[in-house]
């Protein structure tokens, strides 16, 4: 489902304060998550649910999202992230519940295709952006729980929330591969603070250089922060896999920098770092085994989803060569 884009500038004209100023809208990302919209004349982020079938039906609502950014921007150490301005769970005035955002400077990285900006940068500069990326999510280690959060999830239960979407999505092979993992203790490193659940540096702004938000916290949870640390050295050359295109690029620290480097910001140990990489490696497995499950029963007719069966092959090769070494 497409939203019409003009009804969207007459309803938030009519709800926000200076609504007379706005001008259009414009999308910036819609369809199977949350959707991203362009205030013009007030310069402004709208945010929507998803308006197709969503790839995480369980994601927060949209409007506690924006209780997130709010909790977050009052702790003095969290990474940096948008201003709201307004949120709205009346469905009558866009059919969905909302909020309104701050516009931050700069853009994301694409991860598959890396803007000439990071593509041509001095290697130096890429080795900055990779030091305040992993300073930022290693920031999160450090700070107390967040109410909005809710209760401490610990990672067999994480793990088990993506072995669940695994079943779901009609995938044994990942169902066993969770449960081999789950055989193992998870390694812990204290007590439980902010996850962000997933922050790949397609999720981070950047403005000449400067880190300007951390955005898509609606995977966001209370406990291990090592989660994090996994999730972002997937995008790495390991033993199991080579780097993604923008983490290979020269400049882009190697693992033993990264991990070496998360312990000095965290004070945590990273002796349990494997476990949890091979929990982030299962997790976007899952997620990429629900959205090919979506297309081939019938339920989302988005011919991409088609195409996300190889990836899930190769998760599946990736989490073997790590389970043997755990």
């Amino acid at each position: 489902m497409s939203r019409n884009l003009e009804a969207l500038r007459e309803a938030l004209g009519r709800t926000l304060t200076d609504g007379d100023r706005i001008t259009g809208i414009k999308a910036f990302s819609t369809g199977h998550s949350n959707e991203t919209y362009l205030i013009k004349g007030l310069d402004q982020i709208l945010r929507l649910p998803a308006s197709a079938d969503p790839l995480m039906p369980d994601c927060y609502g949209v409007t506690l999202q924006a209780q997130i950014y709010e909790a977050l921007e009052r702790e003095q150490d969290a990474p940096p992230v948008p201003s709201i301005l307004f949120k709205c769970n009346d469905t009558s005035v866009l059919g969905d519940p909302f909020f309104v955002m701050a516009r931050v400077a700069g853009e994301e990285v694409n991860d598959y295709e890396p803007q000439p900006w990071f593509a041509d940068a001095p290697d130096i500069a890429r080795s900055t952006m990779c030091d305040k990326w992993i300073t930022s999510i290693a920031q999160l280690a450090t700070l107390d729980q967040l109410a909005v959060l809710g209760a401490p999830v610990s990672p067999e239960d994480e793990a088990r929330r993506w072995r669940g979407y695994a079943r779901e999505a009609n995938c044994p092979a990942l169902v066993t591969r969770f449960d081999q993992l789950l055989s193992r203790p998870a390694p812990r490193t204290g007590t439980p603070s902010p996850v962000h659940g997933d922050p790949k540096l397609a999720n981070l702004m950047w403005d000449k250089g400067e880190l300007t938000a951390v955005l898509d916290w609606e995977l966001a949870y209370n406990g291990e922060p090592l989660a994090d640390l996994g999730y972002m050295l997937c995008f790495f050359e390991s033993d199991a896999r080579s780097a993604n295109k923008a983490c290979g690029y020269r400049g882009m620290w190697n693992r033993d920098t990264i991990i070496s480097h998360w312990t000095a910001c965290t004070g945590r140990s990273t002796a349990g770092a494997r476990w949890h990489e091979t929990a982030a490696i299962g997790k976007m497995a899952a997620i990429i085994a629900y959205g090919y499950n979506l297309y081939t029963s019938g339920k989302s007719d988005d011919a991409r989803f088609e195409r996300w069966k190889a990836q899930i092959e190769v998760n599946l090769s990736i989490m073997d060569i790590m389970l043997r070494s755990l």
